[in-house]
């Protein structure tokens, strides 16, 4: 099998000379010794080097949680420099909190962000690609939005005026020509099935007894299930589950004690088929398989079927990330203001970290320890370009994820240590396939794709692209496109710590070529017959790898057990002059949650 011919391809020469930019983005050029073995191929433009976590900020981490820099060593230099506010990690909880203190004092207070990742973003950020010449542009992680409503004066409305952006959008055009097809504008809308009444989506059922091909049926939910391989009964528990939503809060605090496997099938009386078919959304988003996680955390995903279809920006929620950086430091993020020219202007990273700006960003800035000084303050020790550094800062918020921030506080109180290790993590994986075209899914009528087999993934899909200025790609069935994937690693009836374990130790202990064999694999078993040919369809693929993606939820997560607070609640209180905020707070990870944490945070350092 020659399903590596394509090989890493080298992200400087891939930068490098404006010759490439005509070219195809392959999955490879160079030996793959070129590049290691478990990051890949990056993509190209500004995220190039920072796909998911990376090797190198995977190592970071593993030494740190192993006690690396336990005891620190004699003599590590003091930068001299201190900061009336330090904030660890720059995702979008950091970013939003540097955005809110700037805001609250005018400006005139000093606030330096330590970011351990080549770029900016967290799980904000975006994969882009160059094929026959076309800019293509995918998610990494974080994805849907809501327009908020202009004049409602809540957070998100707020923002979106600040940031200047906007609330109406131009997509690709469809030509009339070709026969019709409802695309999705996100990458979740189509995974439970939910939207299927008003985007396309195919199931493929995989080969049914006495059939010599895979069984594909379109829009099952719309059509009430008919043709769909399920029993009579299980197609009946099914639409009874779609139906369910809502619920007070005495049903939340319900939900809240026991797990979503018992709510389906012990209290609503569900065949564990339905267990079975919402499983793969249910570990992806929540980390866990539905007999470890919480009712509540399972209740939440289900989505009335007369809801909005998503909404996503081109590199998912990027361009918060971007927009904010171009309100904190305008030179990062050069020239036009609109959401077209901070969409398509690269990032000036001179200008991120320099000693004259109010907020600074610096980058390859690994935090490895945090605590309050004797002096006053906080001192804070990074390590950068393999050098330690100690810095100090007034106030330090730790936007950093909590699996982290338990090894990083060295003087964490005991209350909120013993709550931090009662959080459990959970990995995930998402892939951005570039196509050259994606003519076999037309010939599908199914630009959102659902299988049951046991191959890679669960789904799959491309979108409507949101355009842009010059971001302006062509919907066409003979033209390029992403195809991407969202997947959680679960491993249902086990315990959910064990789950993240086993899950972590099959994204990190498989190498990239396996992943692209297992990827080719998938779509050639999905999309053969319909004319797929991996060797000439696929023009690159590029891995996000995230190990603790997401915080598991099992009972008791969002209102505790036995009549104390849950774990999170404690948390959340911080100590001293350190602030805790991380979207994981909220329970499920999400831009508005990060958002909402980030204004906390900010307040409290004010306060």
């Amino acid at each position: 099998m020659k399903i590596f011919r394509r090989d890493f391809l080298n992200n400087t020469l891939l930068a490098a000379g404006a010759a490439l930019l005509e070219m195809p983005a392959p999955a490879a050029a160079q030996p793959r010794a070129a590049r290691d073995t478990f990051t890949g191929y990056g993509g190209v433009g500004d995220y190039a080097a920072s796909n998911g976590d990376p090797w190198p900020v995977v190592t970071a981490g593993h030494k740190i949680s192993q006690g690396a820099y336990t005891p620190l060593p004699a003599g590590i230099p003091d930068t001299g420099a201190s900061f009336d506010l330090l904030i660890v990690g720059g995702g979008l909880s950091g970013l939003g909190s540097a955005y809110y203190f700037a805001k609250a004092t005018a400006g005139k207070k000093r606030c330096l962000i330590l970011e351990n990742h080549p770029m900016f973003g967290g799980h904000c950020k975006q994969n882009e690609f160059l094929v026959n010449g076309q800019r293509l542009i995918g998610p990494q992680a974080s994805n849907d939005f809501g327009i908020p409503r202009e004049g409602s004066h809540n957070q998100l409305d707020e923002l979106f005026t600040d940031l200047h952006l906007p609330r109406e959008y131009v997509y690709a055009a469809w030509d009339p020509a070709l026969k019709p097809l409802r695309f999705p504008r996100d990458n979740y809308s189509h995974m439970d099935g939910i939207n299927d009444t008003q985007v396309d989506i195919g199931y493929c059922f995989g080969r049914q007894p006495g059939g010599s091909k895979p069984l594909w049926v379109r829009n099952i939910f719309a059509n009430k299930l008919e043709g769909a391989p399920f029993s009579g009964p299980v197609k009946r528990d099914l639409l009874k589950w779609r139906s369910i939503t809502g619920g007070s809060e005495a049903l939340r605090r319900h939900l809240d004690g026991i797990t979503y496997k018992q709510y389906l099938e012990s209290e609503l009386g569900l065949d564990p088929e339905v267990t079975k078919f919402v499983e793969p959304v249910i570990g992806l988003i929540c980390g866990a398989s539905p007999d470890a996680v919480c009712a509540r955390a399972g209740h939440n995903l289900v989505i009335p079927a007369n809801s909005p279809a998503g909404i996503s920006f081109p590199g998912g929620n990027t361009t918060f990330a971007r927009h904010l950086v171009r309100w904190l430091i305008p030179d990062a993020i050069p020239g036009d203001l609109s959401f077209a020219g901070v969409l398509n202007t690269p990032v000036n990273f001179a200008a991120l970290d320099r000693p004259d700006s109010p907020t600074r960003i610096r980058l390859g800035a690994t935090v490895i320890r945090v605590e309050h000084s004797t002096g006053g303050g906080v001192a804070v020790t990074y390590e950068k370009d393999g050098k330690l550094y100690r810095t100090r800062a007034d106030s330090v918020v730790m936007a950093s994820a909590g699996w982290i921030n338990r090894h990083l506080l060295a003087d964490l109180p005991g209350d909120l240590r013993a709550a931090y290790g009662e959080f459990q993590y959970a990995p995930a994986l998402s892939v951005n396939v570039a196509l050259t075209n994606w003519r076999f899914l037309y010939k599908l009528d199914a630009p959102a794709v659902r299988y049951f087999n046991d191959g890679f993934g669960w789904s799959c899909n491309i979108r409507r692209p949101m355009t842009a200025g010059s971001y302006n790609p062509v919907l066409n069935p003979d033209k390029p496109i992403v195809l991407t994937f969202y997947l959680g690693l679960y491993a249902a009836g086990r315990p959910a710590a064990e789950q993240g374990d086993l899950g972590r130790k099959k994204l990190l202990g498989t190498t990239y070529a396996d992943y692209e064999s297992q990827i080719r694999t998938q779509m050639t078993t999905l999309f053969h017959d319909a004319g797929f040919r991996a060797s000439k369809d696929i023009a690159g693929i590029v891995l996000n790898r995230w190990g603790h993606a997401r915080i598991m939820q099992p009972p008791g997560f969002y209102y505790g057990r036995d009549g104390k607070n849950s774990p999170r609640e404690t948390v959340q209180k911080g100590y001293g002059r350190i602030v805790i905020a991380h979207s994981e707070l909220n329970g499920h990870q999400s831009a508005t949650g990060a958002l909402q944490q980030a204004k906390r945070a900010s307040d409290q350092v004010i306060g």
